[in-house]
């Protein structure tokens, strides 16, 4: 009961992240009056000796004050907002540098812990996270935890890109209570004031900045220095893309992380540690097991450990879980009171999400403790096959030690314990591999086949291995920790070399489209019968209800129809065309910074979510960041049959994809055509000769009027879509100069029932006529929110209003989906389809 309860509290914890909008005061009065008459009705129930109904009420109102209670944290943590009449505005704040400096060439980024700004505002965002750019031609300015400053600041509301199967940026940020992001103005010139802040938690992350300073310094720009940096203190920001690659294929990405398995070891250790000291006290003339039996002491020093361990990390959310279950442990050990795992773990997942009621809706809280929970059913049965083997070795271990038969006995009594031990956590290790397949195709729609393999080497090497030495090395005073840290990275350099080895397959990775409901729960059946013990009725036949996971049933359109998902990237343009048996990408979405784009962080996961394995064909319709900034990840990860492409000759993605072994390869020009499924696609600008030339001035920038942007704009590839019923245009950024040309040449061929907004809606584009000529229902401004350009352009907007057009905002809507079926024409939009609650505030 106690177990039902408290998986009740944290599933009403879920239940309210689901939610669309927050219940009101009255709302929430509401769930408090009805848990209070659940409880009291069960305690009635309870007399009249009907056992079945008080459990019903009990866990009605678990599920009530998980919600109840959520909603009010929520309520709380929402009241702190921006004013949106202060978004972009210069606000004059002093406070506290809150966390670890993260400095690249060209920014530093923290968090900054608002004392007190001007103007004043009630419930001003306290925490808040911040850029600052260095000047050209100089370094990042170099600032430390606890430090006070005062900076004039450009803050606005927390906002990310809303996607299909995409990371919810604004659920992360208030889950961290991050209300407001922005950047430090350069003028007026920002001051480091006096004093700093001396809490246990800024000298906390002073001795972390510290650390993270002396790593870089000792290892410099080794490949693995951003791993070693995340086992220290729990900075992955550092991590390579090619590590992030490797662990992702190989199904480790647990092991670059302070997370419950390494947190686990330490405490451990500790524990052992401690308790041995503590039961051969003897050897200094005291007999301390007397007056504290040494589980005690053991329980007591690997939560301390495992409190320091999780502290290095920052208490990051995956290491807060970790030592929650492990408190709860030694705390069971310390009051002398058997307590059973499992209610250990549901103790653990209803404290986690009392603490943090977001927790619910991250990818890290269901496969930690999934994870725990397979390893637990797992372990029910190695623990019935060991006791087996090793009762029967000690049965032929009956003679004396000293004789032939007594130490050929004892040999095999050994290697029997060894094999059975081998055998047991190969067991656990294919169990989670096996349990978690639900989750992973659900969070990341992939499965990586040879974790398995890759596990039983890399946790072994990692856990023993690499993460002592790296604390060893932070432990350690100079030059002793240099020494240190270089034997850990070559151990790293070893986990490479041999995860690359095991993910060379090309099916290592296996993409899968997002489950749906029934998939899921046929899959998670599945696991959790082919893991009971063995002699269960069918348990060979469990792995077959995993086949709807495998084999999901086609979501293509019909043949004839097309469906067109507009991307949210933001100030840049992503969209996807579906039809019956083909896909085409048109743009990339920009490169937000060295580390990061929109086709690594955004397109990829969305066509892996769908099942896409290959792309039919690729256009980028001009070589502007913001059109073709993630084409080289797209390129890299996703074979591409057909591109098609506004660049200049010797533009550096004509040879990636030449390298990547795209056969048939064009730039975009008028009057191409082809037909699939029924649904003709017609590319309509640019003219053969206009494109040349005008990508030739672009690549040598000869002409001081209309080089560069603007060259580029001019020979933006324009694909028309089209069946017997609809028909789309994606103009990417023409301006008025080629609509006009456009219209002079064939103003029939525009005519679309959808249209993406010519160049974002910039008041250099989207003129009278070409409106006219297209006469769009439904039209869509790929823009970012609050973007610098100030797109779409007020007037621009007005016009289209005028022509009656339905209008879209991928910052407003975030992604919009249309889909044709027949004369009807659907659209569905992200933020309204898939709201929650926290989405725009």
């Amino acid at each position: 009961m106690v177990r039902a309860v408290l998986c009740g509290f944290a599933a009403g914890t879920w239940a309210l992240q689901q939610s669309a909008e927050l219940p009101s005061r009255l709302g929430l009065s509401l769930c408090v009056v009805l848990l209070a008459l659940f409880t009291l009705a069960a305690g009635v129930l309870h007399r009249i000796q009907w056992p079945w109904g008080k459990v019903l009420l009990i866990l009605c109102a678990a599920l009530m004050a998980g919600y109840s209670w959520a909603a009010w944290r929520a309520q709380i943590r929402l009241a702190w907002a921006l004013p949106i009449e202060l978004e972009r505005r210069d606000i004059k704040a002093v406070g506290i540098i809150a966390s670890v400096p993260l400095s690249d060439t060209r920014r530093t980024r923290f968090v900054f812990k608002i004392e007190q700004s001007d103007p004043a505002v009630p419930l001003m965002p306290r925490l808040v996270q911040l850029s600052w750019y260095a000047q050209a031609g100089t370094l990042p300015v170099r600032i430390r935890p606890g430090e006070r400053w005062m900076f004039t600041i450009r803050l606005v509301r927390p906002h990310g890109n809303a996607n299909y199967h995409a990371a919810d940026l604004e659920a992360s940020m208030l889950e961290r209570n991050l209300r407001a992001t922005g950047y430090v103005r350069e003028q007026p010139a920002p001051q480091r004031m006096a004093g700093r802040a001396s809490s246990f938690l800024m000298a906390l992350e002073r001795w972390r900045d510290r650390q993270h300073l002396r790593i870089h310094e000792v290892l410099a720009h080794a490949p693995h220095t951003g791993v070693v940096s995340a086992l220290a203190i729990g900075l992955q920001t550092g991590i390579s893309a090619a590590d992030r690659q490797r662990f992702t294929r190989t199904g480790t990405n647990h092991l670059v992380a302070i997370s419950g398995l390494h947190i686990s070891l330490v405490a451990g250790f500790a524990a052992a540690l401690a308790g041995w000291l503590w039961r051969h006290s003897c050897f200094i003339g005291d007999h301390w097991p007397l007056w504290l039996a040494a589980p005690r002491v053991a329980a007591v020093a690997g939560a301390a450990a495992g409190l320091l361990y999780a502290g290095l990390a920052g208490f990051g959310i995956p290491a807060q879980r970790a030592l929650l279950m492990l408190l709860i442990v030694a705390l069971s050990f310390a009051s002398a009171r058997r307590v059973a795992v499992s209610v250990v773990l549901a103790w653990a997942l209803a404290v986690v999400v009392a603490i943090d009621p977001w927790a619910t809706i991250t990818a890290g809280c269901w496969l930690s403790f999934g994870a725990v929970a397979v390893i637990l059913l797992a372990a029910s049965a190695g623990r019935m096959a060991y006791s087996k083997s090793a009762d029967k070795a000690a049965k032929e271990m009956n003679g004396s030690i000293f004789s032939i038969r007594g130490i050929y006995a004892w040999g095999v009594y050994r290697w029997r314990r060894l094999l059975a031990t081998f055998t047991a956590s190969a067991r656990i290790q294919g169990a989670v591999s096996l349990g978690l397949i639900p989750l992973t195709a659900l969070w990341f729609a992939q499965v990586p086949l040879l974790s398995p393999l890759a596990n039983a080497f890399a946790i072994p090497w990692v856990s023993f291995l690499v993460t002592p030495l790296v604390l060893l090395g932070v432990l350690l005073p100079a030059p002793l920790d240099a020494l240190i840290l270089k034997v850990a990275h070559a151990l790293l350099m070893v986990l490479a070399k041999v995860l690359d080895v095991i993910a060379a397959p090309s099916w290592a990775l296996y993409s899968i489209r997002t489950p749906d409901v029934f998939a899921l729960a046929f899959a998670a059946l599945g696991m959790g019968w082919s893991l009971m013990l063995p002699g269960w009725p069918l348990r060979g036949a469990a792995p077959l209800l995993f086949l709807p996971l495998a084999l999901p049933l086609s979501s293509a359109p019909a043949e004839g129809e097309f469906r067109i998902t507009v991307l949210d990237v933001g100030q840049g343009a992503a969209t996807l065309i579906e039809t019956a048996h083909h896909r085409l990408l048109f743009d990339t979405g920009p490169r937000y910074d060295m580390m990061a784009d929109a086709g690594q962080r955004i397109v990829l996961p969305f066509l892996r979510a769908r099942g896409i394995a290959q792309l039919d064909a690729l256009v980028i319709s001009h070589a502007d960041n913001d059109h073709a900034g993630g084409a080289r990840a797209v390129l890299t990860e996703l074979p591409v049959a057909r591109m098609r492409a506004s660049l200049p000759p010797k533009h550096a993605l004509w040879r990636q994809a030449r390298a990547q072994q795209v056969r048939d390869l064009a730039a975009c020009h008028a009057g191409e055509s082809w037909l699939w499924d029924g649904v003709r696609f017609t590319m309509l600008w640019p003219n053969e000769t206009n494109g040349r030339r005008v990508l030739t001035r672009a690549a040598t920038k000869s002409s001081k009027a209309r080089g560069g942007r603007e060259a580029r704009n001019e020979v933006s590839c324009v694909l028309h879509i089209s069946n017997s019923h609809h028909a789309a245009l994606l103009p990417g950024d023409i301006e008025a100069r080629e609509e006009r040309a456009l219209l002079t040449h064939n103003p029939a061929a525009l005519s679309a029932t959808l249209l993406l907004a010519p160049h974002h809606g910039s008041r250099t584009s989207s003129t009278a006529g070409f409106l006219a000529a297209v006469a769009p229902r439904e039209t869509v401004f790929q823009v970012g929110y609050r973007n610098r350009f100030k797109h779409p352009n007020a007037a621009v907007v007005a016009r289209y209003q005028a022509h009656g057009s339905n209008l879209h905002r991928s910052d407003h809507d975030g992604a919009v989906q249309f889909e044709t079926a027949g004369a009807e024409f659907f659209v569905e939009r992200y933020r309204t389809a898939h709201r929650r609650y926290w989405m725009g505030r």
